[in-house]
Order: C-alpha cells, then structure tokens, then sequence
C-alpha cells in the first residue's frame, strides 16, 4: 500500500500487537512471521481483517519476539492473542506533541499567536530577552526559572494542555513558596546585620 494512501487513512484505528514470536511452528516446520502470516491469524482470532501490518518501532534480529501494529478501518473491539503466544493487544495512541510558543512564551502553539512578545528570561513584555536584567521568573507557573524550562508546573504533557484551575493551583503554591523563601531571607540578612553591627560596638568598646 502506498504512502499516499496510508496518509489519507488518518481515521484508522491503530492496534499494537505485542511480542509476537519471530518463528512459529506449522505442518511445514519452523517458519518466520511474515505480514501474510500475522494478517491470517490476526483475522482468525478477531473475525477483523486489518487493512494493514507493519512492525513497529526497533527491532532486532536476534529477538525471539517482534513487536506488530495493525491498522483496522474500525475498532476490533475485542482484544486479542496471536498464535496463544503474543502479549494483549492495545489501542496505540501516538503522543501528542508538546506545544510551546516562542513568540509569547506561552504554552499553545505559535503559528496563530497575537500576544505580545515576551522575555524569555522574566516574562516582560517590556524588553527582549537579550536585555533582560530581572530575576529569572517563569511567565507561565511564577517559578524561579525560564519560561521554556521543563521544571514549569504549567508545561503541558504529552496527556494534554494544563486546565485553568490547574494554572491557578500551581501559581498560588509558587506565590506561597516564594513568600516563605522572602521571609526565609530577610530572617537571614537581619541576623546578619545584627551580627555585623555587635562586632562593630565590640570594637568599639575595645577601643
């Protein structure tokens, strides 16, 4: 089947077929797994003809098992074995990319974005990155790091976009965080002054 045709097929339905045996044994001896062969036996056992098998993913020749995905123009239904010997097969859903927009350092694609550009570094739309003197400060969660970097709470995952009420949690937990490390500072520096000034007066009593 031709590329052109599996790329219009995009309503296929996936099915990853799990460590199927390279060899099988039949009347004929032991033979090799072949795309005819897996196709019969897929049919045997799920009364669906796929469309399409293709191995999937690395594989290497000396392994005793091989890895298979079908393409059926419907769902199966049922899971299955082939040849009582494979693991169960599964619907295989290909990850989805994860977005980010380098225009406005936002989570969301950048082709159709209409926010104003943004620092890289603080998340200002007052400057570019190349200027940029403030803290380091995460635009999307208020983290003390950039907004592109994969410690952001906010990042999207392959399972999908962070929800607003999400976004919001995580904003409220960074603001209470830095607000402990603000006082955790001004704690220290305080001490501090107070230390330097005792080391001066016992100077000066010295004196």
């Amino acid at each position: 089947m031709s590329g052109a045709s599996l790329e219009h097929a995009s309503n296929w339905i996936s099915v990853l077929v799990p460590t199927v045996p390279k060899t099988i044994v039949t009347i004929d001896g032991q033979v090799e797994v072949t795309k005819s062969i897996l196709t019969n036996e897929i049919e045997r056992v799920s009364s669906k003809l796929p469309a399409l098998v293709k191995l999937y993913g690395f594989t290497n020749p000396e392994a005793p098992h091989r890895t298979w995905l079908a393409l059926f123009p419907e769902d199966p239904r049922t899971r299955f074995r082939v040849f009582d010997e494979s693991g169960i097969t599964k619907i295989f859903k290909k990850k989805l990319p994860i977005e980010f927009c380098k225009r406005c350092n936002g989570h969301h694609e950048s082709r159709n974005c209409s926010r104003a550009p943004s620092c890289g570094n603080c998340g200002s739309t007052m400057h570019a990155q190349g200027v940029c003197k403030a803290i380091t400060k995460c635009k999307n969660c208020g983290g003390p790091h950039r907004s592109d970097s994969h410690k952001c709470l906010a990042r999207s995952t392959r399972f999908g976009k962070t929800t607003k009420e999400q976004l919001n949690t995580y904003r409220r937990a960074v603001d209470r965080e830095n607000q402990t490390l603000f006082r955790a500072n001004a704690v220290e520096a305080r001490a501090t002054i107070a230390e330097n000034l005792e080391g001066v007066n016992e100077t000066l009593s010295s004196n």
